[in-house]
């Protein structure tokens, strides 16, 4: 009796085993036959969601019935609402594009290994798995010193914000009165306490700038944006051919904005500060009066700074590489009046700067501004694709 309850034990665990088995290979097959399908979220003008399209025929080679189901986020409002809910759905903060969704799995960002590994564990194997497939490199050559240009971008819109009429006019009436002070370390302390004061309150201004469209960014729908970005662009080639009829004219160190009276009294006031005993008092004098040139120079301006902090949020650039480019174009933007500076007090001569500069500096930056508002009005996409 024993034995024959024994033998039914054994032959109950081998239905049970092979049931088990049945299941499993049944679950694998529907698994390996289900249709595979990516959710791809992705931005009008971001280059590396242009990467990853361009490579879906590809991942066709691999999955010829993969269904991929594409959102466009930055400009449909109603695509930016449904990325936002299935994001609250899986419980991620993320909202990076290209953004793929496979099976509830989010990767975000173009990872062409991630993803294949993604497809291969939720829909199973390849359906031609001895298919080859290009990968794209990042970028190489001459295509990587192009997606990188925005340095490069930053450098020159700085250059010509610095050659700036107002910012210039008013270095060179500081330098005439230093020029006058008997006292060298005195004339080298307030110098370069005004350029470094004028160089830390215009990142500020920069980064406000910065700020000001993210937060606009994050919350403008796809077409109030677009409209932001149109405004900024119009006012670039405006103000970029401004800049280039000031060159073609030769008008040089000549602040507009200031009228005879309004110089006189800048001129006045200069003279107080440089004429008080205590040297805090002065120091913190020329900090405020930095302070007030610099708000005159962003009026002066005003074009330049916001075309480039518009740019940045336009580009598919890190928070860390926009930080970067704001220095780059601090230190360009000073870097005029650095050099300036020290010239003048080495040779103590205020004949160190050529108007002429000025004028070529109008002519290049009037021509790199104006199509840079071009294409933030016509084709941001490609402005997207050469400068990130």
């Amino acid at each position: 009796m024993e034995k024959y309850h024994t033998l039914k034990m054994k032959k109950f665990i081998l239905k049970t085993t092979l049931l088990l088995c049945g299941i499993g290979v049944l679950f694998n097959t529907v698994q390996a036959q289900q249709i595979p399908v990516m959710e791809f979220y992705h931005g009008a003008t971001c280059p590396h969601c242009h990467r990853e399209k361009a490579w879906f025929p590809e991942l066709r080679k691999l999955y010829p019935d993969v269904q991929i189901k594409e959102y466009e986020v930055w400009l449909n409002a109603g695509n930016k609402a449904i990325f936002q809910k299935r994001l609250a759905e899986l419980n991620t903060t993320s909202s990076g594009v290209p953004t793929n969704i496979i099976n509830d799995e989010v990767i975000v960002g173009f990872d062409p290994e991630r993803i294949l590994d993604a497809f291969e564990r939720h829909f199973g194997p390849p359906a031609n798995p001895e298919s080859t497939i290009e990968i794209p490199k990042e970028n190489d050559g001459w295509k990587k010193y192009l997606n990188s240009s925005w340095p490069m971008m930053s450098f020159m819109l700085g250059i010509l914000d610095g050659f700036n009429p107002c910012a210039m006019w008013t270095l060179l009436i500081l330098i005439g009165f230093l020029l006058s002070m008997e006292d060298k370390k005195k004339r080298w302390l307030i110098g370069l306490i005004f350029v470094g004061s004028s160089a830390v309150i215009y990142f500020g201004a920069l980064l406000a700038y910065l700020l000001g469209f993210s937060q606009i960014a994050a919350f403008a729908t796809g077409t109030i944006m677009n409209w932001i970005f149109h405004i900024v662009g119009i006012t670039a080639i405006g103000t970029g051919i401004f800049a280039f009829k000031s060159g073609l004219q030769g008008k040089g160190i000549d602040c507009d904005i200031r009228d005879g009276k309004s110089k006189k009294n800048f001129k006045d006031k200069l003279q107080n500060i440089l004429a008080k005993e205590k040297m805090l008092v002065i120091i913190i004098s020329i900090i405020g009066l930095a302070f007030s040139v610099n708000m005159i120079e962003l009026l002066c301006s005003f074009a330049i700074p916001t075309a480039f902090t518009a740019t940045l949020v336009k580009l598919d650039i890190s928070f860390a590489q926009q930080i970067l480019a704001l220095l780059i174009y601090d230190i360009a933007y000073i870097l005029d009046d650095i050099l300036v500076l020290f010239i003048a007090l080495w040779t103590l001569n205020l004949k160190v700067f050529s108007p002429k500069i000025v004028n070529i500096s109008h002519l290049i930056g009037g021509i790199i501004l104006a199509i840079l508002g071009a294409f933030l009005i016509f084709d941001p996409s490609f402005l997207g694709e050469i400068l990130s």
